[in-house]
């Protein structure tokens, strides 16, 4: 099972159905979000403790599994995993991991397809339903309140994502974007670029990606160098494909 590492799981925790319930569990199909275009894996986990995998309406492998103080044991013929109960509104399912920042992801299977086809899908859903939620009762000065004019972050949006994406346009981004170069330039580099491009246009980071460069995942999750800007313009910038994909290029030939 693939791991991703997405944020927004421990904010939204409170509104997550409990778990010692197991209907909330053993009474769905769960599609697991692991490459998820190229196939469909249905886990069953029936109430006698057995586990179930499918594809394609074959049995790929079985194992069993137990609740054992909110967090789930599954043993499979692949190996066994001990995965921390995260989130579960009965169409996602999120478990993280032991000992890693990363999170498995199945859907309902009556939403497969329909409503979620990758972890993307699911970041929306849940920023949308939930995330949103609190914001709209409580204001937060968060990344998500600014809006960038060419020289510094105001509440008042002047960009025409229409015309090209020039980066003389946005000095304080410009600054940020060089501190970050400045930050790389010491460090192991290995997917850093990866790693910031997919967390502040996503918010997702693969744990392939972790593994491999712990020190770069440290400093973008922890927030140590400069995000804030360059979440803004992906967010911004995400019904305008061509600004968006002049700046995501723009990032990746500078910090290279």
């Amino acid at each position: 099972m693939k791991t991703y590492l997405l944020d927004i799981i421990p904010k939204i925790k409170r509104y997550s159905k409990n778990l010692d319930e197991l209907t909330n569990l053993t009474n769905q199909n769960w599609v697991a979000i692991d490459d998820i275009a190229n196939s469909k894996k249905v886990f069953i986990f029936d109430a006698s403790g057995e586990l179930f995998i499918y594809e394609k309406g074959i049995e790929v492998e079985s194992g069993s599994w137990k609740l054992v103080n909110q967090s789930l044991i599954l043993k499979l013929q692949s190996g066994g995993y001990l995965l921390k109960y995260s989130f579960n509104d009965g169409n996602v399912l999120s478990l993280k991991l032991d000992s890693t920042d990363g999170y498995v992801f199945f859907v309902n299977e009556t939403k497969y397809s329909k409503d979620f086809k990758n972890l993307n899908d699911i970041n929306i859903f849940l920023t949308t339903n939930y995330l949103n939620k609190d914001n709209s009762k409580i204001k937060h000065k968060t990344k998500k309140e600014f809006f960038i004019t060419k020289n510094k972050v105001t509440r008042n949006p002047i960009i025409d994502f229409k015309k090209p994406f020039n980066i003389d346009d946005f000095a304080n981004l410009k600054k940020d974007i060089n501190t970050i170069a400045n930050n790389l330039s010491q460090i192991n580099k290995n997917y850093a670029v990866d790693i910031i491009i997919s967390f502040t246009r996503d918010h997702t980071i693969k744990s392939e990606w972790i593994k491999s460069n712990p020190t770069v995942n440290n400093l973008v999750t922890k927030k140590k160098i400069p995000l804030d800007l360059m979440e803004y313009m992906f967010k911004e910038s995400s019904n305008y494909p061509g600004f968006r994909n002049d700046f995501e290029n723009y990032i990746k030939e500078q910090l290279k």
